[in-house]
């Protein structure tokens, strides 16, 4: 299993670099990787993508990056190469390609952790991280998703609403009365259309009631009520009413629903009704119905040979998975290219400052001032070597094949949309198709049926 912690950076990016990178801690440099950028220069480029924010006007919060630490329990995992991956893993789906980051594994304490320091400025987009409940939240799904890939156990709080990570902690302790309340209510209110079924089914889990100024709760065993005010704006008495009244209109008739829920409201209302005369009848004619738009559509395809249908339908899903491969491509791309040109940026930018140290009038000085601005511009160059790149790229040509790349994504994107609504319609009709070959009474009516649309 992996904890996680995160909390600001506001002071020297450099230091806590130094420190997370410690050869002692880090089976001398073994488990250090980075993205975006070089662990010895991640200060320097930190702060020429924060500074490329504030040139965009994105100057939003004094945060110079963020600290992440991810622990793991001795009993769950003790190879320090595979927590590394795992961490990797981690971070590459938390912060999608858009921030600069360098993470390191230690093997220093009874437990391996990794540390993951990247840049709050995004250098694709410029717009800081926001780390909030909702984005915590979100990174313990992509914990717990990935861990239980790796056959690791997963314990990180999920996203419901109104519950605080501590309070998630004590609930699984037993130690939070409150986090306990929450949870009863949830349960209370989401089977419950009235005010009065809720407090009912609140009695009926223990809970002692309390109506005055304000809603009260007391658990069984404990000592004091707890208002529902104290629980947050989600718990207060107009929210829960709020969502007892959601609850009312989810029960009536939906309006302007699609076919199916309307299908599925009517024939539950003979049910209810106890009317079976009703309903049999009722379903003879939708039965007839659903026929007759089956065949119509398979007519307009011509796919009324039963094997052409089901290729048809295999190779829809085929489309559909090379679509979603050529997405993935797709992206790949978009982020080698949007790495490039931040290369390319952090080039010309050293580059500027190395060709003003002719007009500087003591050079040992400039060069000791800009050494860090040196030693980028030959990491950067290396890179871009490696690369095959051996003539600079302009920036607008850059900006070209990054727009082109997205426009492209986009159209495939819409494509698959197009793709999986046409697959899930072919399933439909599989379904019917297959109803209709096992009913031989349905055929010869279907001559007499008017179908009123298409599917």
């Amino acid at each position: 299993m992996a904890y996680i912690k995160i909390f600001p950076i506001k002071s020297t990016v450099k230091k806590a670099v130094a420190y997370i990178t410690n050869p002692d801690k880090t089976d001398e440099q073994k488990l250090v990787s980075s993205f975006g950028c070089s662990p010895e220069t991640a200060d320097l480029e930190f702060a020429m993508t924060a500074e490329m924010g504030k040139n965009n006007v994105m100057e939003k919060g004094d945060n110079l990056a963020w600290h992440m630490i991810i622990s793991y329990h001795p009993n769950d995992l003790t190879d320090p190469k595979l927590a590394h991956e795992v961490s990797t893993k981690i971070a590459d789906s938390v912060l999608k390609g858009k921030y600069e980051y360098v993470l390191t594994t230690h093997t220093d304490k009874k437990h391996i952790h990794s540390h993951l320091i990247f840049n709050a400025t995004s250098f694709t987009d410029y717009h800081k991280y926001v780390s909030n409940k909702r984005t915590y939240h979100k990174l313990c799904q992509i914990s717990n998703r990935i861990c239980k890939e790796h056959g690791l156990s997963t314990s990180m709080p999920t996203s419901e609403a109104g519950r605080s990570y501590k309070e998630d902690m004590e609930y699984k302790r037993g130690q939070s009365w409150k986090a306990k309340l929450k949870y009863q209510i949830d349960r209370a209110i989401w089977t419950s259309v009235t005010y009065d079924e809720f407090l009912l089914k609140m009695k009926e889990a223990g809970y002692e009631t309390r109506q005055g100024k304000y809603l009260a709760f007391r658990a069984p065993g404990a000592v004091n009520f707890i208002n529902v005010k104290t629980l947050g704006t989600y718990y207060a008495d107009d929210h829960l009413l709020a969502r007892l009244k959601k609850n009312r209109c989810k029960a009536r008739t939906p309006q302007n629903k699609n076919n199916r829920v309307r299908l599925f409201v009517e024939m539950t209302t003979y049910l209810s009704d106890h009317n079976k005369a009703g309903f049999e009848h009722w379903a003879k004619l939708n039965n007839l119905k659903e026929a007759a738009r089956t065949f119509n559509y398979l007519s307009e395809h011509n796919l009324l040979n039963y094997e052409d249908f089901k290729n048809h339908v295999a190779d829809s899903a085929d489309a559909i998975q090379a679509t979603e491969s050529k997405i993935q491509s797709l992206n790949k791309q978009l982020d080698a290219q949007r790495l490039l040109q931040k290369r390319c940026d952090v080039y010309r930018h050293c580059r500027t400052v190395l060709l003003a140290e002719k007009d500087a009038p003591d050079k040992k000085a400039y060069q000791k001032q800009h050494q860090a601005e040196y030693q980028l511009h030959d990491t950067t160059l290396q890179e871009l070597s490696d690369l095959g790149i051996k003539k600079l790229p302009s920036q607008e040509k850059l900006q070209k094949q990054l727009q082109q790349l997205e426009t492209e994504l986009a159209a495939t994107q819409k494509e698959l949309t197009h793709l999986q609504a046409d697959l899930q319609t072919l399933h439909i009709v599989q379904s019917n198709f297959s109803s209709m070959l096992q009913d031989a009474d349905i055929l010869p009516e279907l001559s007499s049926e008017n179908p009123e649309q298409s599917i």
